[in-house]
């Protein structure tokens, strides 16, 4: 196996206590209400607690606060509003406010359809805290194959797992997505994402819970099949939310080959029917479901003005 049991890797949770009280002392997370040193010094004591502790319980850690699954829900729910708004907000305000001249010059502003796409997506954030707070719970605990140092298996795995965790998050979403436009699935779930046919940036996480948990799922799952690096999984935890932003602005500032490019969800949004990869378009090349943007706006298939 590539990862040692988890007694070897996680002596910290070893439940054989040291004779010595002072050293059962110094083994606990210490609670921290000073700066500067002291901070750094009980940092450096929660990275080297375990040797694949996620960041998210660190945090808790370093601010004293009980890793339970309530404060990991808090601490998901709070950040994910944080940085929906944060993230939505500021592509909205430069693609539909200050640039709207340049990049929408006739979108008109609809106060009830933003109110909207602003409820799904803290009720969608809300439920996706609840869902996943457990599997945090168990990355915390030392239950999944995650670990801190990206040397400890090698630069040639690092890179290796990077393209395996992409290659099963890809194989995943597609055709988990897929599964969401089946009837059954897409009448009780991913039909409030599907509200606006030509989406703005504050339609990037309005989903109903179940929806965007599904889409998610494979990114936590991935770090309890095959060992992957704990920088790896939350850069692309960050990257997901913010690629799920870019791809609802209907601005394509980068067109690549074999890209899910924004200009293909936002056909996906238009027709339904097509493109239904995350960062890729293979899957969809594979199966017949890609419609290429480029085509579509040389012809007028949409209308002028959806795809920039």
């Amino acid at each position: 196996m590539l990862c040692e049991p988890r007694a070897a890797r996680f002596p910290c949770r070893n439940k054989q206590a040291s004779s010595d009280p002072r050293r059962n002392d110094r083994s606990r997370m210490v609670q921290v209400h000073l700066p500067g040193a002291a901070f750094g010094h009980a940092l450096r004591l929660a990275r080297r607690r375990c040797t694949a502790y996620p960041a998210l319980a660190m945090i808790l850690s370093v601010l004293g606060i009980p890793e339970t699954p309530l404060n990991l829900f808090l601490m998901l729910m709070i950040g994910g509003t944080i940085m929906y708004f944060a993230t939505s907000g500021l592509s909205y305000m430069i693609f539909f406010v200050w640039g709207r001249e340049r990049f929408h010059p006739g979108y008109k502003p609809k106060p009830e359809e933003i109110r909207s796409q602003m409820k799904w997506a803290i009720y969608g954030t809300f439920g996706n805290a609840v869902l996943t707070a457990p599997l945090h719970w168990l990355i915390a605990n030392g239950y999944s194959q995650a670990y801190w140092d990206p040397m400890q298996y090698g630069l040639p795995y690092l890179l290796f797992s990077v393209v395996l965790y992409l290659a099963f998050t890809e194989t995943w979403i597609y055709w988990a997505h897929r599964a969401l436009h089946l009837p059954v699935f897409f009448r009780h779930f991913h039909k409030p994402h599907h509200k606006w046919r030509a989406t703005t940036s504050w339609a990037s996480m309005a989903f109903h819970p179940m929806d965007s948990f599904v889409q998610a799922l494979p990114h936590h799952l991935a770090v309890f099949l095959f060992p992957v690096n704990i920088y790896v999984y939350f850069a692309m935890l960050g990257f997901v939310m913010l690629w799920t932003v870019m791809i609802h602005d209907r601005v394509s500032l980068v067109k690549l080959p074999y890209v899910n490019y924004t200009g293909h969800h936002t056909l996906h949004h238009w027709y339904f029917t097509c493109n239904y990869g995350q960062f890729f378009t293979f899957w969809d090349r594979a199966m017949g479901t890609w419609r290429d943007p480029e085509a579509a706006q040389r012809d007028g298939s949409v209308p002028e003005g959806v795809l920039r």
